[in-house]
C-alpha cells in the first residue's frame, strides 16, 4: 500500500471513529445532563437562598439592631432618663430624626417611657418620602400594646424582634396596608431600674420585594402555623391579618406536611428556616418552589447543548482526520507549547495580582491567588459570599455610592480602597473594576483587578509618626486641626485645643544630659495617651510641647481632661530626675477664628500658665 493510500485509509478510520464517538458521546453526555438537572437547581437553589436570606434579610435586620442599640447606650438618652430635663428631651428628637433622615428603611422610630407614653416618635410614609417628628398632642400610649409589654417585662438589655404582621394605628390595620417588622431594646436607669423602650418599625416593602422574586424560583415565606408572610401572588400575603382565605396545601398539596416539618427537601422545593435571621416568634420557612417554564427551559437548553456538541464534534473529527494524517507530531508538539504558555501566563496572573469576579449584585465567583493572600480568607471561605466581606467600616459610604454610580454605568472605575483581612487587620488595594457585558450589551458580572499597596500606605503613616515618641507629629497634628476646625465652622459643634508644656524641662537636658531628656519625653507621652480620649487627637507640637484636640468638647470639659493628665504627671517620680511637672493652656474654638487664632488663644493660656506659678491649666478668656 503506498503512502498516499495509507493516508486516505487512515483519514478515513479516523472520520468513522470519530462519527461513532460524537454520537456516543453526545447520547452519555445528555443522560448526565439530564441527571444534573436536580444538582443545578440545588446550587441555584442554595445561591439564591444566600442572597436572600443573608445578603437581603440579614444585612437590613441587622442594621435596624444597630440603631436601636446605639440610641439605648448614647449620653443623651441616658441623661434623660435620670433628668427628664426638656433639653435633653429636644436633643433627642433631633438625634431620632437625623437617624430616620439617613435611613429610609425606618418607617416609625420612638423612644416610650416605662408608663406606655410615646415621648419621641418620627414617622414616614413610605421609603420615597421624608420622615416627619410628631407633635406631642398627636403621641399616644402604648401600654396595652403586645409589644411593649413584651419588651418592658425583660430583665436585661437585649435587643427584641417582632412578629411580620401590618402596621397598626389606634388599634385598627392601616389601610393601604404596610408590612412592618419592629426591632426594639429595653432601657434601665442607673438603679438598674425599667425605663422604657426605643423601638423602630422597618418598612418593608421594598425588602419583600427584593426577596419576592427571581428567575428561577417562586418565593415563598411562611409562619409556623402554614400563614402566608410572603406569596408570589401579593394578594395572599399577610392573610394571616387581612382575612384573605388561602390554605397552604393548595400551593403544596404532596408536601406540606414536609415542609412543616422543616425537611430541606420537598420534591422540587426547597425549604430554609429563617429563625436564625428573625430571632422571633414566626418560624418562618423560606421555601422555593422552581418555575416550571425555567425547568423546561432547561431541559430544552441540554438538549440544545448536546445537539451542538455532537455537530462540533463531527466537525472536529474531519479537521483532525487530515492534520492527523499529515503531521500528527508536530500539531501535538505545537498545542503542548501553546497550552504550556497560556498555563504559565495564567499561573503568573493569578500568583501576582489580586483579580475577583463577581455576579452583579457583587457575590464573588472566583478569586485570584494573590487575592486570598492579601484577604487572608482561602478560595472557599469566598466564593458565594458578598465582597463587602472585606469591607473596612471606616470607609465613607460616598466612595461606595461614587463606586456604584460609575459601573452600574458601564464605565470602569478606579481607586485606593482600605479592606479588612479576615484577621482584623487592615489593607489596602489599587482597584480597577471593569464591568463585564453580554452579548446584549447588558451587565452580567464584574471582574476587579488591582494592587496590594498595603506597604505603600503603611510608609505614609510612618511619615506622619514623630520618631521619639511615637505619636503624631507636628505635620500630621497641622493636617488633623485643619480639618476639625472646618467641620467644627460647619457644623457649630464643639472643639477645643490643649496645648501642654513640660515645665524647666531646659534643666534636664542640661543637668542629665539629652538621653534623659529623651526619657521624659516619652513617659509623658505614654501617660498621656493612656489618659486622652478615644476622640481625642494627641501628637508632639515640638520640643517639649505636645497638643491634644479635642473634637465635639467644649473648655470647661476640655479642663477637666487637662487638670487630669496635670496631677497624673505631677504625682509621678522619673527615674534619675525625680518629680516634673506640666502647664496646659486651653482654647474653644469660636465662630470667627482661623486654625491660627485657635493654636494662638492656646499658647496665649499657657503663657499665662507658666507666668503664674506653672503646674496648673488655664483657659483663655478675652
Amino acid at each position: 500500500m503506498t503512502e498516499k493510500n495509507f493516508k486516505k485509509l487512515f483519514t478515513i478510520y479516523f472520520i468513522i471513529f470519530g462519527f461513532v464517538i460524537s454520537l456516543v458521546g453526545g447520547a452519555i453526555g445528555y443522560n448526565i445532563q439530564l441527571s444534573n438537572l436536580k444538582n443545578d437547581l440545588d446550587t441555584k437553589a442554595n445561591e439564591t437562598m444566600i442572597i436572600k436570606k443573608f445578603t437581603v434579610l440579614k444585612n437590613k435586620i441587622e442594621d435596624m439592631d444597630h440603631i436601636v442599640s446605639s440610641i439605648s447606650k448614647n449620653s443623651i438618652m441616658k441623661s434623660y432618663i435620670e433628668t427628664k430635663d426638656e433639653h435633653e428631651l429636644e436633643k433627642l428628637k433631633n438625634i431620632f430624626f437625623a437617624i430616620a433622615s439617613v435611613d429610609s428603611k425606618i418607617m416609625q422610630l420612638r423612644y416610650i417611657d416605662k408608663d406606655g407614653m410615646e415621648q419621641v416618635r418620627v414617622d414616614r410614609t413610605s421609603e420615597q418620602n421624608e420622615p416627619v417628628l410628631i407633635a406631642k398632642e398627636q403621641l399616644q400610649n402604648k401600654e396595652k400594646r403586645n409589644y411593649f409589654q413584651t419588651i418592658s417585662s425583660m430583665q436585661e438589655v437585649k435587643i427584641w424582634h417582632s412578629k411580620f404582621d401590618l402596621n397598626m394605628e389606634k388599634g385598627k390595620i392601616e389601610v393601604p396596608y404596610r408590612p412592618t417588622f419592629r426591632v426594639g431594646i429595653p432601657l434601665f436607669n442607673k438603679q438598674h431600674e425599667f425605663a422604657g423602650i426605643v423601638i423602630a418599625n422597618m418598612l418593608t416593602n421594598n425588602l419583600f420585594d427584593s426577596i419576592r422574586t427571581s428567575a428561577v424560583f417562586r418565593h415563598y415565606i411562611i409562619d409556623k402555623e402554614g400563614n402566608f408572610i410572603i406569596h408570589p401572588n401579593q394578594r395572599y400575603s399577610f392573610n394571616k391579618y387581612t382575612g384573605e382565605s388561602r390554605v397552604f396545601t393548595e400551593d403544596f398539596p404532596k408536601y406540606s406536611s414536609e415542609i412543616l416539618s422543616l425537611k430541606k427537601e420537598c420534591g422540587y422545593c426547597y425549604v430554609y428556616t429563617l429563625n436564625d435571621v428573625l430571632n422571633n416568634e414566626d418560624g418562618a420557612l423560606l421555601i422555593l418552589k422552581p418555575k416550571a417554564e425555567y425547568k423546561d427551559e432547561l431541559l430544552k437548553n441540554k438538549l440544545k447543548s448536546t445537539l451542538y456538541i455532537i455537530l462540533l464534534s463531527m466537525a472536529a473529527s474531519f479537521i483532525m482526520a487530515f492534520y492527523a494524517s499529515v503531521k500528527p507530531s508536530e500539531l501535538q508538539k505545537a498545542l503542548l507549547k501553546a497550552n504550556e504558555e497560556l498555563k504559565r501566563f495564567a499561573s503568573i496572573l493569578d500568583r501576582y495580582v489580586v483579580s475577583a469576579k463577581t455576579k452583579k449584585d457583587s457575590t464573588i465567583i472566583d478569586v485570584s491567588s494573590a487575592f486570598e493572600v492579601s484577604s487572608g480568607y482561602i478560595k472557599e471561605e469566598l466564593i458565594g459570599k458578598p465582597m463587602n466581606i472585606i469591607r473596612h467600616e471606616s470607609n465613607p459610604k460616598s466612595l461606595y455610592k461614587d463606586m456604584w454610580k460609575t459601573i452600574l454605568n458601564k464605565k470602569e472605575w478606579s481607586g485606593e480602597i482600605k479592606n479588612r483581612r479576615k484577621n482584623g487587620e487592615e489593607f489596602w488595594l489599587d482597584q480597577n473594576i471593569i464591568p463585564v457585558l453580554n452579548d446584549d450589551g447588558k451587565i452580567d458580572s464584574f471582574f476587579s483587578v488591582g494592587e496590594d499597596i498595603t506597604i505603600k500606605k503603611e510608609l505614609e503613616i510612618l511619615s506622619s509618626i514623630d520618631k521619639l515618641t511615637g505619636i503624631l507629629n507636628r505635620r500630621k497634628l497641622d493636617e488633623f486641626l485643619e480639618y476639625e476646625v472646618a467641620v467644627a465652622r460647619r457644623y457649630l459643634s464643639n472643639l477645643s485645643l490643649i496645648i501642654v508644656d513640660i515645665d524647666h524641662f531646659k534643666e534636664v537636658n542640661d543637668t542629665y544630659g539629652h538621653q534623659t531628656g529623651d526619657m521624659v519625653l516619652f513617659e509623658v507621652t505614654k501617660m498621656i495617651s493612656k489618659l486622652v480620649r478615644k476622640p481625642d487627637i494627641f501628637g508632639r507640637f515640638g520640643g517639649e510641647e505636645f497638643l491634644i484636640i479635642c473634637p465635639q468638647t467644649s473648655k470647661e470639659e476640655a479642663f477637666a481632661l487637662a487638670e487630669k493628665l496635670r496631677k497624673e504627671i505631677c504625682d509621678y517620680t522619673f527615674d534619675k530626675v525625680g518629680q516634673k511637672t506640666i502647664s496646659l493652656g486651653i482654647a474653644q474654638f469660636e465662630e470667627n477664628y482661623s486654625t491660627e487664632d485657635l493654636v494662638k488663644k492656646a499658647d496665649i493660656a499657657l503663657y499665662e500658665a507658666k507666668n503664674t506659678g506653672r503646674n496648673k491649666s488655664v483657659i483663655y478668656t478675652i
